[in-house]
């Protein structure tokens, strides 16, 4: 099997929906680790109600473990696989497992703002961590946590004022680039 890319970054920083396109151009799959939580466990919310943060964070941990299989042993690689494109939740860095699970593919951090943002959680109600007021509560949490998205990546893309696409079509140029 090919290296695992990851995809790390804030909440409403574009993880699926980038990871749906690049893991298309790859051939590969894409494990979105927050729906494999919700398929398992139930909503998000209903999860911080019942189980806490730490909970969420625990099954989030599990999710991440299982996105990408240890690779085989001996000579039985898959050669030419396609990669596996994992997209993680915003707080999966705050854990040193998951960074070490993050630190064996090519991490690539979506870089973005709280302006960039803003449209997209305006008053989301499936984030329990944004509360009464989404976009301040952003600003709070990526100001915490993106030093960890920082030393965590492998890359750092920009992706203010880029589609989609065009940021799909960097990171797989990066990735190739760097001899994956």
């Amino acid at each position: 099997m090919s290296t695992p890319i990851f995809l790390i970054g804030p909440m409403a920083s574009g993880k699926s929906a980038i990871g749906a396109i690049l893991a298309r151009l790859l051939g590969g799959t894409l494990v979105d680790t927050d729906a494999r939580v919700i398929a398992a466990h139930g909503p998000i919310p209903d999860i911080f109600a019942a189980h806490g943060e730490a909970g969420f964070r625990r099954f989030e941990t599990q999710a991440l473990a299982d996105a990408v299989p240890p690779a085989p042993r001996g000579n039985c690689a898959a050669d030419g696989a396609a990669p596996a494109v994992v997209a993680t939740g915003g707080g999966a860095v705050l854990s040193a497992r998951n960074r070490a699970v993050i630190a064996t593919g090519f991490s690539v951090y979506l870089l973005t703002d709280a302006a960039t943002v803003a449209p997209r959680i305006g008053a989301d109600m499936t984030r329990p961590l944004l509360g009464d007021s989404p976009l301040e509560s952003w600003i709070r949490i990526f100001a915490q946590r993106s030093g960890l998205y920082e030393a965590t990546a492998t890359l750092c893309i920009d992706t203010r004022g880029r589609t989609t696409e065009e940021i799909a079509e960097s990171i797989l140029t990066a990735y190739r680039d760097a001899g994956h």
